[in-house]
């Protein structure tokens, strides 16, 4: 289907546990009434765990004699969405590019996904969740940025912001309204993270070439055309249509045979709607005869020739280069 190689690059995994090691190093300290002394300093726990079912271990406690106190405070987090984000869209033919060796280079198609996390804290009183919330709130700007190995080469890192959407809390009886409670901050993000896709290797490019043409046309309307010998058999009828692709009806390209050679392979066409390429057939409705287009009588046509070649020549993805452009203008006088 959309994939011939298997790859796994583990990257929502790798989403989450970036996302949970921002949170896995917030501390407590109670002091006393008059805020002069710690009498206390607490590791808060963090577990990746839905909202419903983190809350249900809290109030659920078959020993209905155990202080919530004891449980809380408590940090819990979860994935709950991944969305394309049209925003940062790529050209479909964007690819990242990674030196492998001195004539391959590795390349990797990215594709935008938002990453949708919710921060839930569970604390006993207001003072151990505004605590808490203090701790996190300075460093989002609203968003903060870590660095992923996402697909394990060295020079493709990427910068993750996880950004902080909303902050909200509620306060939650436990038992009777007379004994506890339990306040439950809960903080909403969105990092804008990457799916990659399989990693190939690929051949440098060595050379360029770019021709510009000022038209497809000879100036008598006419094209003439070089036909390969060895690709095909039969001869052309003047007057016949001739089709590049699989069929007329999908044709890429169209024309009408003015002229053809058999011993000199030279087909001419007029009434040209597409653009004919070398290296395809054209194959006539009437005869069926195909032939491979082997070069163009186009010379009094062409405007530009452009070459780009690296400097030097024998440079390779892991050093630095420049390029070297030749420009041929015609006529070349």
């Amino acid at each position: 289907m959309l994939s011939n190689i298997h790859f796994y690059h583990r990257i929502t995994r790798k989403m989450v546990v970036a996302f949970g090691t921002l949170f896995n190093n917030i501390r407590l300290v109670r002091y006393n009434k008059a805020g002069t002394q710690e009498i206390e300093r607490i590791n808060v726990p963090l577990q990746y765990s839905q909202k419903e079912k983190f809350y249900q271990r809290i109030t659920q406690d078959p020993e209905l004699t155990k202080e919530v106190q004891i449980t809380l405070p408590r940090m819990s987090f979860d994935l709950t969405s991944i969305t394309y984000d049209p925003m940062r869209k790529r050209s479909l033919f964007t690819e990242s590019f990674s030196p492998e060796t001195q004539t391959t280079i590795k390349s990797i198609r990215t594709t935008p996904y938002n990453f949708d996390f919710e921060l839930n804290i569970y604390v006993r009183n207001t003072e151990d969740g505004t605590q808490i919330i203090e701790q996190i709130l300075p460093f989002f700007n609203p968003d903060y940025n870590v660095t992923i190995d996402a697909i394990g080469l060295t020079d493709q890192k990427v910068d993750i912001p996880f950004i902080l959407q909303n902050i909200s809390y509620n306060v939650d009886s436990v038992g009777t309204p007379d004994t506890t409670r339990v306040i439950i901050w809960t903080l909403t993000f969105t990092a804008k993270g990457y799916m990659f896709g399989p990693i190939l290797s690929r051949s440098i490019i060595r050379k360029s070439t770019a021709n510009t043409f000022n038209s497809i046309f000879e100036l008598d309307g006419l094209r003439e055309l070089t036909m390969n010998a060895n690709s095909g058999v039969g001869n052309y009828q003047t007057g016949e249509v001739v089709f590049e692709g699989r069929s007329l009806d999908a044709a890429n390209s169209t024309a009408t045979v003015s002229s053809w050679s058999n011993t000199t392979k030279v087909l001419v066409v007029s009434d040209v709607n597409g653009v004919l390429d070398t290296g395809r057939n054209l194959t006539g409705i009437v005869t069926n005869t195909s032939y491979k287009i082997e070069s163009f009588s186009a010379a009094e046509n062409q405007l530009i020739n452009l070459s780009v070649v690296p400097t030097p020549n024998n440079a390779s993805a892991q050093t630095a280069f420049g390029f070297d452009e030749t420009v041929i203008e015609f006529p070349n006088l």
